[in-house]
């Protein structure tokens, strides 16, 4: 069952002028690690309504939680008869939408799920992110500056903790408190990172090197479990795909393919009865993606005046543009928020919320925002319509493209089943 009703009430609710503003509150991806928690009778602070779970037995000794990295809910409701796995966990299972995070990208939205917390508590807003204490613009994930220089390396004592707020428990340290087993299973090339270490503590992090392999680790996991366990399987390969050759390529179509055929072989089909009899299937995702016309993105380079308004560095130079080109954030000299919101909005169709503005509309979040949010959170907000609008490096040659608050980027599923029932 897809539950596109609630699409309706979300697009109701939260959608003005073709923005889709979070439901923090109820349908929000920020709400799935508690909801995973709940199931477990561990302590939470807010889950998903009940609904998500409407025909689907809960009473479970495993929960399996993959993370199809980009794989919005409009593509799902779009591709899924094209797909066999995708078919068959709709129908005998519950699909939800979701609103995702804002910004609507992998860096706030990965964070959220292994913290239970949302960014304005983590403080993890984009891909390109300003750190004052450095005077350095870095790539968050990476934890590199612009140049690819390894941050840790080049400023001696950083680790994670100053790439984002950490909570005081990740999910993975509150499931060890309730006596379930957490397991991560991720590429292999980013289980180390200083992100992964921090915001994936408590958890047995295992790294993968293809699909087959994360399949497999992850059966293997659960059959080998001696006791409540939660397994968390990251998967990026549709969401760089989507990046490269949009969603309605030959190449999308074949990757969502090996995707889930993967999951179906490995995991589903050769996952032992009895332990399939005990475990719930949850396959989600961070955000969906909007596809971008190249021809059309545009550069930030080419908006005579815009440096003027930007605040400077510690060696006098505007501080450019952070978040991403779908989620543009602005650090602003005093005085030049309104000039710099005219100036966007003459050249581009964008919509600008203020720190004010967004504050009220709980845009990173409702919760009370921590000390490293109210030190590093830009003074302006810009959401394009319905481009990529970037520097001219690179990132406007993307189709696939997220960050934004279009229901493309901003809905993503959340489709729950019995894992015996798929057998």
């Amino acid at each position: 069952m897809r539950q596109d009703d609630v699409v309706a009430d979300l697009r109701d609710r939260f959608l003005g002028d073709g923005f889709l503003f979070p439901d923090y509150a109820d349908y929000s991806f920020a709400n799935v690690p508690d909801t995973i928690l709940s199931l477990f009778d561990a302590p939470t602070r807010r889950t998903l309504p009940n609904d998500v779970f409407a025909g689907v037995e809960t009473d479970v000794e495993n929960v399996v939680v993959v993370l199809v990295d980009g794989f919005g809910y409009e593509q799902w409701a779009r591709d899924q008869n094209k797909h066999g796995f995708l078919d068959r966990l709709t129908e005998q299972g519950t699909v939800t939408p979701l609103t995702s995070t804002y910004p609507s990208e992998t860096s706030a939205a990965i964070t959220t799920v292994s913290t239970g917390t949302q960014p304005v508590e983590h403080c993890l807003l984009g891909w390109f992110q300003y750190y004052e204490e450095l005077s350095q613009v870095l790539l968050t994930l990476p934890f590199s500056t612009l140049d690819g220089e390894y941050a840790p390396e080049k400023f001696d004592g950083l680790d994670g903790r100053f790439l984002f707020s950490p909570p005081e428990q990740t999910v993975y340290e509150r499931a060890h408190e309730a006596g379930v087993t957490p397991t991560v299973v991720m590429p292999k090339r980013i289980s180390r990172s200083e992100h992964s270490k921090l915001a994936m503590a408590g958890a047995d992090v295992s790294g993968y090197g293809d699909l087959a392999h994360m399949g497999r680790l992850v059966r293997k996991t659960l059959e080998s479990a001696a006791g409540p366990s939660y397994t968390y399987a990251y998967v990026p390969h549709v969401d760089g795909v989507s990046h490269q050759h949009g969603t309605k390529s030959p190449e999308y179509e074949k990757m969502v393919s090996k995707v889930t055929g993967h999951i179906q072989r490995e995991l589903v089909a050769r996952l032992a009865p009895e332990v399939a009899a005990h475990t719930l299937l949850v396959v989600t995702a961070d955000h969906g993606h909007l596809d971008t016309d190249p021809e059309t993105n545009v550069s930030l380079d080419t908006i005579d005046g815009l440096n003027e308004h930007l605040k400077r560095d510690a060696d006098g130079d505007p501080i450019p543009a952070v978040g991403s080109g779908r989620n543009l954030q602005f650090h602003v000299r005093e005085g030049h928020v309104e000039s710099l919101r005219e100036l966007l909005e003459a050249k581009l169709d964008v919509l600008t919320l203020d720190r004010k503005e967004y504050t009220a509309r709980g845009l990173f979040g409702d919760q009370e925002p921590s000390a490293h949010f109210e030190a590093h959170a830009p003074h302006l907000v810009a959401v394009p319509r319905d481009k990529l609008v970037w520097y001219d490096d690179g990132e406007l040659d993307q189709i696939g493209s997220h960050g934004g608050l279009t229901p493309d980027e901003m809905l993503c599923p959340f489709a729950v089943c019995r894992l015996s029932a798929l057998q």
